[in-house]
């Protein structure tokens, strides 16, 4: 059976338009469960029955469960159409995050000995270092806050100055204080072997923007670039998001914009 006849099968006829959408700049909107994750899915599959280079084909999920997801329905088109589905080794389907990992390590070695920082284990090494990071000062502006009251505000304003991309130096022209925190954090961090996975993202796109030494290493490859649930990205991965696409032929994004379940995170349905 054809990839073609598979996806006829499997896809309602609004979703095969969107699976087979040659434009260049695809935006899949739709109501959850509709079928967005499955018709990107068979976009995907598409992809590689047409002898599209498999690493260059790129798809963020928010979630591994998605992308587990996502690559069992690739599987089972390329099965279905008599195709080898080992091609999907060399492509990447998952969290951005993941990717931006994958992308420093491969710009610089050294990125590789870092050792990555959950939210929770970032509050851990913001409390390891209160002192060193004159953490005890903040708190006492923050006129009595609980020590940990403190922390949880500091890891906040650290997250939120990465995701919105503010410039520590702009940060403390409005507040020094915050300003010279927020450098330190980040000293701290490289100078310990640590990242988070605001710094991470951010680290990518002031990569990519100034065309780093060994940023080919990492995005060289890239043709085809999806993102699922689009509509939560936040405005730090929405950069990355575009300066992949000056590097990629095409991009094709599905999302809901009444749906935004990541809002709290910065997350704008308006991108």
């Amino acid at each position: 059976m054809s990839i073609d006849q598979v996806l006829r099968n499997e896809l309602t006829p609004q979703q095969y338009d969107a699976a087979v959408d040659a434009a260049r700049e695809v935006l899949c909107l739709a109501c959850a469960g509709s079928g967005k994750s499955r018709t990107l899915a068979y976009r995907i599959a598409r992809l590689l029955a047409q002898n599209e280079p498999p690493e260059g084909i790129v798809a963020f999920t928010f979630t591994e469960k998605a992308a587990e997801s996502i690559k069992r329905r690739v599987s089972q088109a390329l099965t279905t159409a008599g195709l080898d589905p080992t091609v999907m080794g060399a492509m990447y389907i998952g969290t951005i995050h993941a990717y931006c990992q994958h992308v420093l390590g491969d710009m610089d070695a050294t990125y590789r000995q870092y050792d990555v920082l959950d939210e929770n284990r970032l509050k851990l090494y913001l409390i390891s270092r209160y002192h060193q990071l004159g953490l005890q000062n903040f708190r006492a502006r923050a006129c009595g806050n609980s020590y940990f009251d403190t922390i949880k505000q500091v890891c906040d304003a650290w997250k939120t100055a990465n995701d919105e991309l503010l410039d520590f130096n702009a940060v403390a022209a409005e507040d020094q204080d915050m300003g010279d925190l927020l450098t330190r954090v980040q000293d701290g961090l490289r100078t310990d072997q640590y990242i988070d996975f605001s710094l991470m993202l951010r680290d990518v796109v002031e990569a990519v923007r100034s065309n780093a030494p060994g940023v080919e290493n990492g995005i060289g490859r890239l043709r085809h670039l999806m993102v699922d649930e689009y509509q939560d990205v936040n405005p730090c991965q929405e950069e990355l998001i575009r300066l992949l696409h000056q590097r990629s032929q095409t991009l094709f994004v599905v999302g809901d914009d009444d749906q935004s379940i990541y809002a709290w995170r910065g997350a704008d349905v308006s991108n």
